[in-house]
């Protein structure tokens, strides 16, 4: 087990990565595409929505689109629902709106989308997760020292290994950090959160994918591996 991190151990080899590195689409051709952060080889795709507040209070995505007459579909960005044409003089969205979490599942919607996920695949106790090392978090910093990092575009990350259920272990108080790419032994289905943007993105079965829209506790839109990714703060100002 890793100091700090239950139920997971650190891994000395990142070979365990090597097919879904081969599988991403090179960002190269422009981060444009879902099959940028998952692989377009599954049978179904889905983005889970994080969730973003009305004043003091969370709201989901489908109650801003409702109340605004918009229709919510898989590539909708949240700063197309809210009207937030951002610029260098407005980098946040306008009141009463604030923004999702970024680059993270929160711990609830984590545990769901990891509960889900565990009966959809023949290797629930055996599940790969790799993490940014980029988070500045102490027991990552240490953890780090002479580890192998999985080379993803953009993204050095560190593996663990251990069950479904420790997606959410990742954890450094009072931060909690959903992983950056997360798939279990039998590679039946593949998680993403990429960082700075609003969304995590599922790649499975349509069985799976049609368990996670249909979960009362997440929030969850059917897309493609061709369609635009959420771009988070940064679709203020495309």
């Amino acid at each position: 087990m890793v100091d700090g991190f239950a139920g997971l151990t650190l891994c000395d080899s990142v070979e365990a990565a090597d097919w879904v590195r081969a599988a991403l689409r090179p960002w190269d051709l422009g981060i444009h595409h879902v099959s940028t952060l998952v692989p377009a080889r599954y049978f179904a795709h889905a983005r889970v929505l994080h969730r973003p507040r009305k004043g003091a209070d969370d709201i989901r995505w489908t109650d801003i689109a409702a109340a605004r007459g918009r229709h919510l579909r898989g590539e909708t960005q949240f700063a197309e629902l809210i009207d937030w044409h951002g610029d260098a003089a407005h980098p946040s969205p306008p009141e009463p709106w604030y923004e999702p979490d970024r680059g993270s599942l929160r711990p609830s919607e984590c545990a769901a989308v990891a509960a889900v996920l565990a009966r959809h695949t023949t290797t629930p106790e055996h599940c790969w997760f790799c993490v940014w090392e980029g988070y500045g978090w102490p027991v990552l910093n240490r953890l780090g020292e002479g580890a192998p990092r999985v080379a993803l575009e953009h993204r050095d990350c560190l593996l663990f290994h251990g069950p479904v259920s420790a997606a959410t272990a990742f954890r450094s108080e009072p931060w909690f950090q959903s992983a950056t790419l997360w798939w279990p032994e039998d590679r039946a289905w593949c998680v993403a959160s990429e960082l700075d943007i609003y969304s995590t993105y599922v790649a499975g079965t349509p069985s799976a994918v049609h368990e996670l829209v249909e979960h009362p506790e997440l929030e969850v839109l059917s897309c493609t591996a061709e369609q635009d990714i959420d771009h988070g703060p940064y679709a203020a100002w495309r």
